[in-house]
């Protein structure tokens, strides 16, 4: 997605057409031929603006809903990887280094594999890789030991690790759907259009007025694309919840 710079310089782009737009009319559609219709073109604004509002509003309601669940998924996620850890070391020496060493290198893999993939839109495999050593090494735990209570609270929480990873990955590839971009686009420019339309005898409030509602709307379609790619873009989740759990497994 689009770093903060690059955002700011869309924003000012659409601040700049918004703008571009009212000089344009103002010189082949002279204000006072303008002002006729501002009954008609004030109520469409009026409509116009409150629809797209309202779906503007939800809209960013629903992206910052997912961004938070996949903050609080990979925060399980991590809760479930110490679990592991913990329940572990009710085993044997050898089995209990081994699953260990396992969880140390998932949360590496999580931190400095996945997590450099996911901000470039690219699929990494790393951390399914090391679960798949972690049920490996559970099967032969299981062959060993039978069905003790460790091995049943291990087969529990490696359940509930993979559950979250898998919903990691499905947040990652989750995209917003092309038909409500058309939606969301068509909108802001039939708003914004509709306001340069306004006929206003004083110019710089006029200009005022649009650059006031382009910035709004152009803001908030930059928080709505940066928040539903809640792994990519200057705004996302990061692996502190790994880190910290790196940090106490050591």
């Amino acid at each position: 997605m689009l770093s903060y710079a690059q955002s700011s310089f869309l924003i000012l782009l659409a601040m700049g057409i918004s703008i571009i737009t009212v000089l344009v009319l103002n010189r082949v559609w002279p204000i006072p031929s303008r002002k006729l219709i501002n009954d008609v073109t004030g109520w469409q604004l009026g409509i116009l603006g409150t629809t797209y509002g309202v779906i503007l509003g939800f809209m960013l309601y629903t992206v910052w809903n997912d961004f938070r669940m996949a903050e609080i998924n990979t925060n399980l996620e991590a809760v479930s990887l110490l679990t592991v850890s913990r329940i572990a070391r009710g085993l044997p020496m050898p089995e209990r280094e081994a699953f260990h060493a396992l969880g140390l290198k998932y949360a590496d893999v999580a931190i400095h594999e996945e997590w450099p993939a996911m901000q470039v839109q690219q699929d990494s495999h790393a951390t399914q890789r090391v679960l798949s050593d972690m049920w490996k090494l559970l099967v032969e735990v299981k062959a060993e030991e039978g069905g003790s209570k460790s091995v049943d609270h291990l087969t529990s929480a490696l359940g509930d690790l993979s559950e979250r990873r898998s919903m990691r990955e499905e947040e990652l590839r989750t995209r917003l759907p092309r038909i409500l971009w058309l939606l969301l686009i068509a909108g802001a420019a039939a708003t914004i259009g509709s306001s340069c339309l306004l006929g206003n005898d004083n110019k710089w409030l006029h200009y005022c007025q649009v650059l006031a509602l382009t910035f709004v709307v152009a803001v908030t379609l930059a928080a709505i694309a940066d928040l539903a790619r809640p792994f990519e873009g200057a705004v996302s989740v990061r692996p502190i919840a790994f880190e910290r759990a790196l940090t106490m497994m050591q």
